[in-house]
């Protein structure tokens, strides 16, 4: 399969990263030389410089030849255009398009095939979506939300955890809901664990069932849940003001910090019921003039990532209850537990799932990868002529290294064991760590 990317930005630069590091065979089209040469030295693929809507440019690349087109560009001028030109003059398979402006959210654009472009992504909003998603359930930890009320959520294991030194099967028969620990992340390392595996301090556990057999888990494991009522925004970028918009609907108190006194007024005028504070979030003094203690949720959407986990950070020493944070290094990631962040939501990450599900074969229906891609829980719907069909769990040839974690079928939810029989239209999730996606793929295309 070959795949021609336009952009090396951030977005193009980590769906290349993700893609290399899957054995695709894909070439980049970058106009900008600085980025040319940034993606020459760090990725392992053609990095060609030139403009994406110059005919003559597709034409030196025999795109005629290229499975599918990514075009993901900071512009959605240059990226429609471009995806028109693919489209009218060479035949692609598939044509994937980068949109940003918020206000196409509102029309049909992104829900439906256009023109010679097959699929519309957001990226940023996207991103907002996973933060709304944190927010709906208790802004307790990381989500990642699947069919018919099924979802992951992440535990992180501190020293004073009631769960820490068990083994999971201990952890069954000290809870024994509708639940799987579906992945253990450790240091550096992603377990696909057994029944032996025991949970240690520093683990990170993904844990899948539906919200009713994982909050009294989670309450086990130490945590507590309370409504989020009034909401501190730090931030007006495109994600902030997703975010800011869905959460004024829902009646929710939210107030904006944002040192630019241009982007203030824009917000003050657009969103009346919106607070806004043109101040610094690093100002002294700023978290008790605004008296932010009282408030049950910080949120920092800046650009600048590092000012997101310390804003947030200090925002929950003050007395914040929760506290969300825009990061994307994953050594932050990894720390941000540690460090007391609830949850964080990596742009990078978002733009690369939305994507990965259109590029994916197979009937996928949602994909999301973790820890730097080095894992992914991938959602599939099983189709009428699938190899699956008939077959128990058991028979499978499921790589050692993945594992079937939920079978949603019908009104009903399964965490299965190796007897369960997969039917047509079953939607199964299945958590893998990366050397296992290509086999996979391979199995339920």
């Amino acid at each position: 399969m070959k795949i021609i990317i336009l952009g090396a930005g951030e977005v193009g630069f980590n769906v290349a990263k993700q893609l290399i590091n899957e054995g695709r065979n894909v070439v980049l089209i970058e106009k900008n030389l600085d980025k040319v040469k940034s993606a020459n030295n760090r990725l392992d693929c053609m990095v060609i410089y030139g403009d994406g809507t110059d005919l003559n440019v597709l034409k030196d690349i025999s795109i005629e030849k290229v499975d599918i087109f990514l075009a993901l560009t900071d512009s959605d001028e240059v990226n429609l255009i471009s995806s028109l030109i693919i489209d009218s003059e060479f035949n692609v398979s598939k044509v994937i398009t980068r949109i940003k402006k918020i206000a196409y959210e509102k029309t049909k654009l992104l829900k439906k095939k256009i023109g010679g472009i097959d699929y519309v992504v957001n990226p940023e909003l996207e991103a907002a979506n996973n933060i709304l998603n944190v927010i709906e359930e208790g802004a307790i930890s990381d989500v990642f939300l699947f069919n018919r009320d099924v979802q992951m959520r992440c535990l992180y294991i501190k020293s004073e955890s009631m769960l820490k030194g068990k083994s999971l099967r201990e952890l069954k028969e000290y809870y024994s809901g509708n639940y799987i620990v579906a992945g253990i992340q450790r240091g550096d390392n992603i377990i696909i664990p057994s029944g032996k595996t025991k949970i240690i301090e520093g683990d990170m556990l993904y844990i899948i069932g539906e919200r009713r057999d994982l909050d009294p888990l989670f309450i086990k494991g130490g945590v507590s849940f309370k409504r989020l009522k009034n909401v501190v925004i730090v931030g007006g970028t495109t994600i902030g003001e997703i975010v800011i918009s869905k959460l004024l609907n829902l009646d929710i108190n939210v107030k904006l910090i944002d040192k630019d006194y241009e982007i203030c007024k824009i917000f003050s005028e657009k969103y009346s019921k919106l607070t806004v504070i043109n101040d610094n979030i690093t100002s002294e003094g700023i978290f008790e003039e605004e008296n932010l203690k009282v408030f049950d949720l910080i949120i920092t959407t800046t650009e600048n990532e590092e000012l997101n986990i310390l804003s947030a950070i200090y925002g929950k020493t003050v007395g914040i209850k929760r506290a969300i944070a825009l990061v994307d290094k994953q050594n932050y990631i990894s720390m941000s537990n540690q460090l007391g962040l609830d949850a964080t939501v990596s742009p990078k990450s978002s733009s690369v799932n939305a994507i990965l599900k259109y590029i994916r074969r197979g009937h996928i229906k949602s994909i999301y990868t973790i820890f730097n891609g080095k894992a992914e829980a991938i959602e599939y719907t099983i189709s009428k002529d699938s190899v699956l069909v008939g077959k128990s769990l058991k028979r499978l040839d499921l790589p050692s290294s993945s594992l079937i974690i939920s079978i949603n079928r019908g009104n009903n939810n399964y965490i299965p064991d190796g007897n369960f029989v997969l039917k047509e239209g079953d939607n199964i999730v299945i958590f893998a760590k990366r050397e296992a996606i290509n086999r996979i793929e391979d199995l339920i295309s």
